[in-house]
């Protein structure tokens, strides 16, 4: 790895990229604030913890039914109508919802339609928004413009949670959902003056209807015909599947082993974004890694070594340490399988790809939480914690088989 002019030289010299930073920026944050007011609301406003798992049902079903189709659509459609009209689209129903709080209308049937149009108009953002990437910057610099989309997102963890907390407690709720769609109407006007040209599909093509199904089969089968795609995606997912029980675990691990209160368990949580954060900034900041692989295999592995650690060593610090670092080596392998995606997928293919690896990844979280509950009947944290970084440290050797597996069929 060699330094380059770094993130911030990107953003200068590239006009398109800076709009849809600072778009994608204002309107991440947005969401954030969005998730502690409607939260929030829910709990005290319309029907306590009934409510809460309501929502957050709605957005988990609405994720896995629509990202095939929005792949689809990304793929169809221009990637810079989809960006502002989605925005557009979730400013218009944050105001009105904004509007009718406080009011009759204000109750969890309209909170549910409120989600579900958001959540539709968030699955396709995604696909559209990392497709419309490598088009707008140079191939040389697509690392870098990957990690600034990436710290967008892990900032707005880090602060858009605590000012989401602090503008409920000054102006209440409906303020805040205010100003939350009025952030998204900032990020649909910033990205109105993006002028990067798309090659699109042929016209015909486009305006085919009755052909979603099959367009979906086909994007099935680009990632099972492609061995890198097949490869990253099936590890990916493998990696998820046992990674993501840190966050049932993480809850336990403060109250009942590290015997800490909320605050402490709160910092726990901030140290995984604050090392998703640091790696971002990093990556934003040097050349790509040429070795790709290497570095996706390393990053599993020491990121499934961190998680083991925490079976061991009961010591506070050093579990806030471990998080980090763990949020570190899970930024890197994000953003560089990311980058691997772009480049080996065709462009007309890449947001029917990006929505299946969603959807995949969407649909076994849940069964990922239920596994780890009811594994945690059965054993021990400490060992569960151990046995799953081992597992995910053996799953990160397999990415180095990838491009062995590529040449061997190439020389086929």
């Amino acid at each position: 790895m060699s330094k380059s002019t770094g993130g911030l030289q990107l953003l200068i010299k590239n006009r398109d990229f800076l709009l849809l930073f600072f778009g994608r920026l204002v309107s991440s944050v947005g969401s954030a604030i969005f998730i502690i007011a409607i939260l929030w609301s829910a709990a005290a406003e319309i029907g306590g913890v009934g409510a809460v798992s309501t929502v957050l049902s709605t957005i988990a079903v609405t994720n896995i039914i629509f990202s095939p189709f929005a792949g689809v659509w990304a793929d169809r459609w221009k990637k810079k109508n989809i960006l502002v009209i989605t925005d557009l689209i979730s400013g218009g129903i944050l105001i009105l919802l904004g509007i009718f709080f406080g009011t009759y209308f204000y109750q969890i049937w309209v909170l549910i339609i409120t989600i579900f149009g958001l959540q539709i108009c968030g699955t396709l953002f995604g696909p559209a928004l990392l497709s419309l990437i490598p088009i707008m910057i140079n191939d040389n610099e697509l690392s870098q413009a990957n990690a600034m989309i990436s710290m967008t997102d892990r900032l707005s963890q880090l602060i858009g949670m605590a000012i989401g907390g602090v503008i409920v407690s000054l102006v209440g709720i409906k303020w805040a959902i205010l100003i939350d769609g009025m952030t998204f109407i900032f990020s649909a006007v910033s990205e109105m003056f993006i002028k990067a040209e798309e090659k699109g599909r042929k016209e015909e093509e486009a305006e085919k209807n009755g052909m979603i199904f099959s367009d979906i089969k086909e994007g099935f089968k680009v990632i099972w015909s492609n061995v890198q795609l097949k490869g990253l995606i099936t590890l990916e997912t493998l990696d998820d599947f046992f990674g993501t029980t840190i966050f049932v675990f993480l809850p336990v691990l403060a109250s009942e082993i590290l015997k800490v209160g909320p605050g402490e368990y709160g910092i726990m949580q901030t140290m995984l974004g604050a090392g998703s954060f640091i790696s971002a900034l990093v990556l934003s900041s040097i050349k790509e890694i040429k070795m790709k692989y290497l570095a996706l295999m390393l990053s599993s592995v020491l990121a499934g070594v961190f998680l083991a650690s925490l079976g061991i060593v009961n010591n506070y610090i050093y579990v806030l340490i471990a998080l980090l670092m763990l949020g570190v080596m899970t930024e890197i392998g994000n953003i560089n399988e990311n980058l691997l995606i772009q480049r080996i997928t065709p462009e007309n293919t890449r947001g029917r790809v990006f929505a299946l690896r969603s959807t995949i990844d969407n649909s076994l979280r849940p069964f990922s939480y239920a596994f780890a509950g009811i594994m945690a009947t059965f054993f021990s944290l400490k060992s569960l914690f151990f046995v799953f970084g081992i597992i995910t440290s053996i799953l990160g050797i397999f990415y180095l088989l990838i491009p062995y597996q590529l040449k061997k069929r190439n020389v086929s």
